[in-house]
């Protein structure tokens, strides 16, 4: 056994010799326990189990760093005014004064407060889906110095803090009001006018036409009215919705729906007595099934007729309502201070059902150059489609046009004057389209 143990560990002793004398030049050779106890190693194995083969390497260079002579200033602050931020997100929802149910033809004060939250760029009035007002006219205003509700006396909550100052407030008066329901949506908006980011707040009023004794008389909502016959299978696209008040209290105004979304409202009937009513619109149908119903309300109570189920194929594509046009100018008393001396202000509405609108162009008659676009997402409400612009225009006097489109289906409105400097006294022009301007004609 002692012979064969000694050829054993000289046969080891031989090969780690050979592996150190080999590996000699190249690095040495550290057990991987002691290799692991140091620092800026390079190692790879060997031939010999747990021994590497190791090289030292060089400390890297020392890390650039400033002069001790340079060192950060203390911190001052800022003594001038603040930099205003961005504003990214939509304002906080404005507060509304509340709204006299009924009212004489005016003046109406519409007026907002925005007690907390983000504050917004702008602000704009909608009265039955016209732009009534636009612009930046802010004010402060705390809870005592609010203007008075006008027409009927309303029960406001009242704020826990006796002088609690807006952050942001608003006031717009409208001198004069035609008779009849004026629904208003004020809007506090940031972002652009091509992209705005708005909050609305909708409130409601009914504007007596005169001394009406028996108007005052006579409450309670009309009667109900009873649909005419409606196919419940339609194949060319548009369906005739007719109704009828035989003999009951009658209403102001009308309303088709479509499921529970109001998508045609008018206040002229095709028969109107003191005990009946009728009225009758053309209604397009996109392809599908639809619940058709109309509602017949007297200033803000309404009664509903039964809902009808019809279903409509084969139908044509179908075109959005043709826009209907009216420019405001800088001496329209309707309008405030909301427009500079330069400017203008184009509202435009349907004022018959059609199909969704995706996009509408105000485009210059004379040079067909697109003057602004804006997508459209949402209706103004009762199936009406609104929208507006505001600022200089590039030339006048000029000729505009609304084209309202869905995908690539679009109608033209009728064609609009706008007056130059100077001429504004007047209401603006609208011509139909086709017939030449006068710039066109000369």
């Amino acid at each position: 056994m002692a012979p064969r143990f000694a050829l054993l560990v000289r046969a080891t002793g031989w090969l780690l010799a050979g592996a150190f004398s080999a590996a000699a030049h190249a690095g040495f050779l550290l057990p991987s326990s002691e290799a692991a106890k140091r620092d800026q190693l390079a190692c790879q194995p060997t031939a010999v189990l747990g021994v590497l083969e190791c090289e030292q390497l060089s400390a890297p260079p020392p890390p650039v760093r400033n002069d001790p002579s340079i060192y950060a200033p203390e911190f001052v602050a800022n003594s001038g005014p603040s930099i205003p931020e961005q504003q990214v997100e939509a304002p906080m929802l404005p507060v509304l004064d509340a709204l006299p149910a009924r009212l004489k033809n005016g003046p109406l004060t519409i007026a907002w407060d925005i007690w907390f939250g983000t504050a917004g760029q702008w602000w704009e009035v909608w009265d039955n889906d016209v732009l009534r007002y636009r612009g930046r006219d802010f004010s402060r205003r705390t809870r005592d110095n609010a203007p008075p509700v006008q027409g009927e006396r309303v029960q406001v909550t009242e704020l826990a803090e006796a002088r609690l100052e807006s952050v942001q407030s608003g006031v717009f008066q409208l001198a004069k009001l035609t008779p009849g329901e004026h629904q208003f949506r004020i809007k506090l908006c940031n972002g652009t006018l091509e992209a705005p980011l708005c909050t609305e707040v909708r409130a409601a009023t009914w504007v007596e036409a005169g001394e009406e004794p028996g108007a005052v008389a006579e409450a309670g909502p009309p009667d109900a009215p009873a649909l005419a016959w409606i196919p419940q299978i339609t194949t060319d696209g548009v369906v005739t919705v007719a109704w009828n008040l035989w003999w009951g209290n009658p209403g102001t105004h009308w309303e088709v729906l479509n499921g529970s979304k109001v998508v045609y409202r008018s206040d002229k009937f095709t028969e109107n007595n003191d005990r009946s009513q009728a009225g009758q619109v053309n209604l397009p149908l996109a392809n599908g099934v639809h619940e058709l119903s109309v509602r017949l309300c007297r200033r803000t109570l309404c009664a509903g007729s039964e809902k009808i189920r019809v279903e409509a194929m084969l139908g044509p594509e179908l075109l959005p309502a043709k826009p209907v046009l009216a420019l405001f100018t800088p001496d329209d008393p309707d309008l405030g201070d909301g427009l500079l001396p330069t400017q203008v202000l184009l509202s435009w509405k349907t004022e018959q059902p059609g199909v969704a609108p995706d996009r509408w162009l105000l485009i210059d008659q004379t040079t067909r150059e697109v003057l602004y676009s804006q997508a459209l997402k949402t209706d103004c409400g009762n199936g009406v489609w609104c929208g507006s612009w505001q600022g200089v225009p590039a030339s006048r006097p000029a000729s505009w046009r609304v084209k309202l489109c869905q995908a690539k289906r679009c109608v033209d409105s009728d064609v609009l004057q706008v007056p130059a400097v100077g001429e504004e006294s007047g209401p603006a022009v609208v011509e139909p389209l086709g017939k030449p301007t006068a710039a066109q004609a000369q």
